[in-house]
């Protein structure tokens, strides 16, 4: 009787040491993943600052480059305004002969 009464007592100590041990286990995981929550949010928002800065950095490239792209662009249209008014007395007069004096020639699908 007595030996049974130490078994049930030592069995109670032992799945009480056992149940501490497991909300022990519990209390760290818990802490452990909201230490780790907390990290992953500290990352994101540092990246997400490094990101925002970049942006700012490098915008200002896209609009240097929007502008030296219509300038060029503004350069090319007026050469080529410059060669058409050049040009132009040259082409109206070509025209202007081929309509006057058309030379015949068979198509090449009539042989």
């Amino acid at each position: 009787n007595q030996g049974i009464q130490t078994l049930l007592k030592a069995e109670r100590d032992a799945h009480k040491i056992v149940s501490e041990a497991r909300q022990y286990r519990t209390g760290k995981l818990k802490a452990a993943k909201l230490d780790a929550a907390k990290e992953i949010q500290e990352y994101k928002k540092k990246k997400e600052l490094e990101l925002k800065k970049f942006e700012e950095e490098h915008s200002g490239l896209n609009i240097n480059a929007d502008k030296e792209a219509a300038a060029t662009v503004q350069a090319e249209v007026e050469k080529l305004k410059e060669t058409a008014a050049q040009k132009k007395d040259e082409v109206v007069s070509l025209l202007v002969e081929a309509v006057i004096k058309p030379t015949p020639e068979i198509h090449v699908n009539a042989l």
